[in-house]
């Protein structure tokens, strides 16, 4: 813990954000403090299997959507959406449809000045994106993509949607600096393992075998 004063922290951090670890602490601005730099730990642990998680997802709903586009004789790739499978092309604001993501990932390859492939497109797409390809507003994906979890227990979408819907709210509170100490995170943590034993079992257990999270969910201090 470090040797700041409260004041510090509520400088720099403010009030209002810290007033929920002051809380669970029961006004103890030392436990507090603690409980602090505990969810900034914790944070950075989860980051890390996430971010296994996601690039395994991302690979397998990529190699399932290329078959599929193979299979029905498309050229290009299946990623530059050329049939318009993914919604609108011009929906209201309030609605994100996967094409969004896929048109703002290619912006970010061109501005990076790198050639607008499929895999640097797909290196950019967010998180919330192949969420979206196991959305009920994708079925029309699902029987192909279900091919990728060849581990689940049935072939329902929603066992898979489900879970990776937790996580992409988790991560984005991750992404936002909040506090994730409220959050379940022995269930959060068990999300991941879950989707990555769908994708394969050697999966699961090199996540498991790398992440950090364990040992810090073991030194909570409040």
């Amino acid at each position: 813990m470090s040797n700041q004063s409260w004041a510090f922290f509520e400088r720099h951090f403010g009030p209002d954000r810290l007033k929920h670890y002051l809380a669970a602490a029961g006004n103890d601005t030392a436990k507090a403090e603690a409980l602090y730099e505990w969810n900034v730990d914790a944070a950075s642990a989860f980051w890390g299997s996430l971010g296994h998680l996601e690039v395994a997802l991302r690979n397998t709903i990529d190699e399932r959507m290329t078959i599929r586009h193979t299979r029905l004789g498309r050229p290009s790739h299946w990623i530059f959406d050329d049939d318009h499978e993914f919604g609108r092309r011009n929906p209201p604001a309030k609605h994100r449809y996967p094409y969004v993501d896929v048109d703002t990932a290619k912006r970010r390859v061109t501005k990076n000045h790198k050639p607008v492939t499929p895999s640097q497109v797909i290196s950019e797409i967010s998180f919330g994106f192949w969420h979206q390809m196991v959305s009920q507003g994708q079925m029309v994906f699902w029987p192909d993509i279900a091919t990728g979890f060849p581990h689940a227990p049935d072939r329902a979408q929603s066992t898979v949607r489900e879970p990776i819907s937790r996580l992409r709210d988790f991560r984005n509170r991750i992404g936002h600096h909040h506090r994730i100490w409220s959050e379940d995170l022995h269930a959060r943590y068990g999300d991941i393992l879950t989707v990555a034993g769908y994708i394969a079992p050697d999966l699961r257990a090199w996540i498991d075998a790398q992440s950090a999270v364990p040992g810090v969910l073991g030194t909570r201090p409040v």
